[in-house]
């Protein structure tokens, strides 16, 4: 593995043999440093702070993408749905009983259908605030999108550490980063949580936290963050038509994913992304092994795991 070094003294990325790009290790408090100039340069100090108050925060539009994007990937969930169900998508004015419920009709394992899902699990101010919770080395669980119509039931109060148990600890092993492609408005099927539940360290019980549930409001194009602890749920949709997210869940990457992204990713698509991409892909991780014992493989990020950053 070859390295350099800067002419002001830093440290550059490393080369392995094979070709993969590798971070040079660095010490806790300079990657703690570079992502807090990241999150300033993002604008996002004040959803970091609404992060460790609330356990949830929503970023508007102008701080996430272009508008463009946004149609683009909405028009990416609905093509989607189209070709998977065979039929049409009334997006204004469904009333098929197949979307209605808490969770809607849900379409999985987005992340290689199109580019443009790849695209969003690579944007920047996601990626800053679940590096943030989460760590450089976290990983996606899951790449699906939700498509509620009207009618149905609310979505239970719960937290997003599936299978994990209490106590938890306090800093985030999961995170949600949600793409609300559609108004989050009264009536919209709106996500609702309890501010501050992330601190409870704990599931919630049948029927717990329902007097204290707040309702996220938020225009398309907003990008809603929680800290994987987070007391939440939804509520039914009562409007017409469609509301339309795209959820993309990530997680510390000691943990197992809900979606199988690492023994399936082409060469190609690892060829066409960022080397963050083959991370948040598990092309680090060697666990999983058979009789060949662990894989040596060259991965985009050479983790120390001595730190909360890392």
């Amino acid at each position: 593995m070859s390295s350099a070094t800067s002419q002001d003294g830093s440290r550059l990325e490393t080369v392995d043999p094979s070709g993969f790009a590798r971070v040079a290790p660095r010490s806790g408090s300079e990657i703690a440093a570079a992502h807090w100039d990241e999150i300033r340069r993002l604008d996002l100090v004040d959803n970091i702070a609404e992060l460790e108050a609330t356990g949830l925060t929503v970023v508007p539009p102008h701080k996430v993408a272009m508008p463009g994007f946004i149609a683009r990937l909405r028009a990416g969930v609905v093509a989607v749905t189209e070709r998977r169900t065979g039929g049409p998508v009334d997006v204004a004015g469904t009333t098929e009983a197949v979307y209605a419920g808490g969770f809607g009709r849900q379409m999985f394992y987005l992340l290689f259908e199109e580019e443009i899902f790849q695209e969003a699990v690579l944007n920047p101010t996601a990626l800053a605030l679940a590096t943030y919770l989460l760590g450089d080395s976290c990983i996606l669980s899951n790449c699906l999108a939700g498509l509620k119509g009207p009618g149905g039931k609310d979505l239970q109060m719960h937290c997003d550490n599936v299978m994990i148990p209490a106590p938890f600890p306090p800093y985030a092993q999961v995170c949600n980063v949600t793409w609300a492609l559609t108004d989050y408005g009264e009536g919209s099927g709106e996500l609702q949580y309890v501010p501050g539940s992330h601190r409870y360290g704990r599931h919630p019980l049948p029927g717990e936290g329902a007097d204290a549930l707040v309702p996220v409001r938020a225009e398309a194009g907003s990008l809603l963050v929680w800290h994987g602890n987070t007391w939440h749920g939804a509520a039914a949709r009562r409007a017409s038509g469609l509301r339309i997210n795209l959820i993309v869940a990530m997680m510390r990457p000691y943990l197992r994913p809900q979606e199988v992204y690492r023994e399936h990713v082409t060469a190609e698509i690892l060829a066409r992304n960022p080397p963050r991409f083959a991370t948040l892909v598990g092309q680090h991780l060697n666990y999983g092994w058979q009789q060949d014992g662990p894989r040596q493989i060259p991965g985009s990020y050479l983790s120390g795991l001595t730190h909360p950053f890392d």
